[in-house]
């Protein structure tokens, strides 16, 4: 990887992570990690460069013309609903179609709240059942001669062994797995922070097909919609998890942490501060007694104090990380920095 470095993470309280996103530098460093455009495995280069354009999705699509430009898509066509949008850019390589999840900063994000509440379970052509909004999204600008159906059709004409990849953050998420759905001849489909869309009929239509459902942290999109007891309806999860830790790491299923482990951790955390009170204990037999003695054995104290608070919260840090929610961890940028360090580090 040479000289290509991890990149910091935004703090919230300073950086304002919601998109659109006109600070962040878009594709950089992507002429040294290429995409893999044949690759249906999980590649940790082709999660970086699609969360990458679900993230330059919600910018002006001119913006994003120019930002595929630059990184080879010499092709470039957008789609728009009341709500939904969508941007496909292409070359004689690879054509990757994004959906833009909930824009909170226009004015269009009523209706699209409107879409992420609208749960009633309705019947997909495809088999089982789905989230009526997110279908009635994609609606929007499915249908029609100059509808993404027709589009797609059409590039997948010119060129059928042109490989064509879907992904959408969030609610673009949602609408990218039912195009996807759609979509027999798409090569496959990575969504970041994505809901449920449909129930396990409409999950079994999908299966085998190459579905790469990435998940950060305390995201709480992906756990909803919840399942549905008064409507005996259960919105299911469709192919592979990948999660992303608090500390960056790529798992294929969501951490674990059961009543015996914090037990477990707390008495060890015991036996450690247990430890370090033995050894202060002899340290103030043999201490001289003056002012420098005193002014040691009080240093080791205070230090041992100082170490266990820090050792207690980094236990209940990671506690909060499997039982708590936290909004922030949905934002596209976290996504898209932390699979890019992912990456260097595996490198």
């Amino acid at each position: 990887m040479g000289l290509i470095q991890q990149k910091d993470l935004p703090d919230p309280r300073r950086y304002d992570v919601i998109p659109p996103d006109m600070n962040h530098v878009y594709f950089e460093h992507a002429d040294a990690i290429p995409l893999e455009p044949g690759n249906t495995d999980f590649s940790p280069a082709n999660a970086w460069w699609f969360a990458e354009c679900a993230f330059v999705t919600y910018c002006h699509p001119g913006f994003v013309r120019l930002a595929y430009r630059l990184v080879g898509f010499d092709g470039f066509r957008f789609f728009q609903g009341k709500g939904t949008e969508c941007m496909v850019g292409w070359n004689a390589a690879v054509a990757v179609v994004s959906f833009r999840g909930t824009e909170l900063k226009s004015r269009s994000a009523l209706h699209e709240i409107g879409t992420d509440m609208d749960t009633r379970p309705v019947p997909f052509e495809g088999g089982g059942k789905v989230h009526q909004g997110f279908l009635k999204g994609l609606e929007e600008i499915w249908e029609g001669p100059d509808g993404l159906k027709t589009f797609l059709d059409g590039l997948m004409d010119e060129a059928p062994d042109r490989p064509l990849w879907i992904t959408g953050h969030s609610l673009g998420g949602a609408l990218a797995t039912l195009c996807f759905a759609r979509t027999p001849q798409a090569k496959g489909l990575y969504v970041f922070g994505a809901p449920r869309v449909g129930d396990q009929i409409f999950v079994d239509t999908l299966a085998g097909r190459p579905i790469w459902r990435v998940e950060h942290g305390r995201d709480p999109v992906p756990m909803f919609p919840p399942d549905l007891p008064k409507v005996n309806f259960r919105f299911r999860d469709p192919g592979q998890l990948v999660f992303i830790t608090r500390d960056g790491r790529l798992l294929d299923a969501r951490p674990v942490l059961t009543r015996q482990d914090h037990e477990s951790r707390l008495a060890e955390l015991k036996e450690i501060r247990n430890s370090r009170r033995q050894k202060i204990s002899r340290s103030i037999a043999k201490a001289p007694r003056n002012v420098e003695g005193t002014r040691l054995v009080m240093g080791k104290i205070s230090r041992h104090i100082q170490k266990s608070r820090d050792e207690l919260k980094s236990h209940l840090d990671e506690l909060n990380d499997y039982l708590g929610l936290k909004v922030d961890d949905h934002q596209p940028i976290f996504y898209v920095i932390k699979l890019w360090n992912a990456l260097v580090r595996a490198d």
